[in-house]
């Protein structure tokens, strides 16, 4: 067991607020206590230092396939980290844990190894030709031989939320911003893999994604960063330090790059908000780093603006239940959560619910059929896009 994950089963209150905010617990049939990051918890200690009564009957508690799938049930949102009095970080040793099971043969879970069969073969986890990495890139776009910016695309972008990835571009060549984007020299980040335990090819000194992103980085000379992917911000401004130290460039996400660009006058949002609007708090760069105000001013600054505010906000915003892979393995309840997250911009009569992640983009759109409801999903950018346009 890795010793930060030992020193904080120990450090673990079992005080059971984590179990009350756990977007898992959502789904009906996973509310017991085994399913809980309690009693995760709980299993880990006694795994690592079996209890009196486990001692006199000569027996050990194991690391069994249904206690593997317990641990995947996670969708990395941070909320148990929040609340946590003990202030463990959760994320950090859930990912331990999970590259534990890898590197023991106990994981990863079954549609989780296509995604390290397809980074490898393809650098992307839809399975996609990484020939058509930038097929979605404009021909008018104006990019730059001596960039200031670098837009690191992510692969959802890249192949499933084009649009997104287009209206990033639109709104850069608007405010006269001097970018590049990386297209077919752009690998997968690694989130999906990391988020699963897969840390091998991500990690790898030689040919890994994070040593191949970097340097096609370097090669640009671009002094910032910024994506408009919130897995990517996350595993590039904390993933990549831990492995490769800290890069040389400024890495920001789109919402606040647009936000300074609005802040100097360099973008004017000239058409007001198509509809009256919600936001949604991704994770990855709301609790994970208080990237909150940037996206709300940003929505503040459309003329005659209709935003609502959800009653989940900022730290304690719900999860759309996208992430840490359980979307992949679990799509059918990740969409459930998400059902729930549309139902309450609904109820507060939004007609628009927008958000800042291409992934968040994409599961909230299967919550919303989930749901039954009639609510558009955008993603933020694209919504800047049209009122510069």
């Amino acid at each position: 067991m890795p010793a930060e994950v030992e020193k904080d089963i120990h450090a673990c209150l079992q005080c059971g607020y984590c179990n009350f905010v756990c977007p898992i617990q959502l789904n009906p049939d996973r509310g017991f206590e085994s399913w809980r990051v309690r009693g995760k918890m709980y299993h880990l200690k006694r795994y690592a230092h079996p209890g009196t009564f486990d001692r006199l009957m000569r027996r050990r508690p194991e690391i069994t396939p249904e206690f593997v799938e317990r641990v995947y049930n996670c969708t990395a949102c941070g909320y148990c980290q929040h609340v946590c009095h003990a202030n463990i970080k959760f994320n950090d040793r859930w990912e331990q844990v999970k590259e534990w099971f890898v590197t023991n043969g106990a994981g990863p879970l079954d549609r989780h190894k296509a995604l390290r069969t397809r980074v490898i073969a393809k650098h992307n986890p839809y399975d996609e030709p990484h020939e058509s990495r930038d097929a979605w890139i404009p021909k008018t776009a104006k990019r730059s031989r001596n960039p200031e910016i670098l837009y690191f695309t992510g692969c959802t972008a890249s192949y499933r939320q084009q649009k997104i990835a287009q209206d990033a571009t639109r709104v850069l060549d608007a405010a006269g911003v001097d970018y590049d984007i990386l297209g077919k020299d752009e690998w997968c980040c690694g989130s999906p893999l990391i988020r699963t335990g897969q840390t091998d090819i991500v990690r790898d000194e030689v040919d890994g994604l994070v040593k191949h992103n970097l340097n096609e980085i370097e090669k640009r000379g671009a002094r910032t960063v910024v994506t408009a992917c919130a897995g990517c911000f996350m595993t590039l401004s904390h993933n990549y330090p831990l492995y490769a130290g800290k890069p040389d460039f400024k890495l920001l996400h789109l919402t606040q790059f647009i936000d300074k660009l609005v802040a100097d006058k360099k973008l004017k949002l000239k058409k007001p908000l198509p509809k009256k609007v919600a936001y949604h708090d991704p994770c990855h760069i709301g609790r994970h780093f208080g990237i909150f105000e940037e996206p709300r001013r940003i929505l503040k600054s459309f003329p005659k603006s209709s935003y609502i505010e959800m009653k989940h906000n900022r730290y304690d915003s719900q999860c759309c239940g996208a992430g840490g892979g359980y979307k992949i393995q679990f799509n059918d309840r990740a969409e459930y959560i998400a059902s729930l997250r549309v139902l309450e911009a609904k109820e507060l009569g939004a007609e628009m619910l927008v958000s800042a992640c291409p992934f968040c983009v994409t599961n909230l759109t299967g919550g919303a059929k989930v749901a039954g409801v009639k609510m558009e999903v955008a993603e933020l950018v694209s919504l800047v896009a049209e009122s510069v346009s």
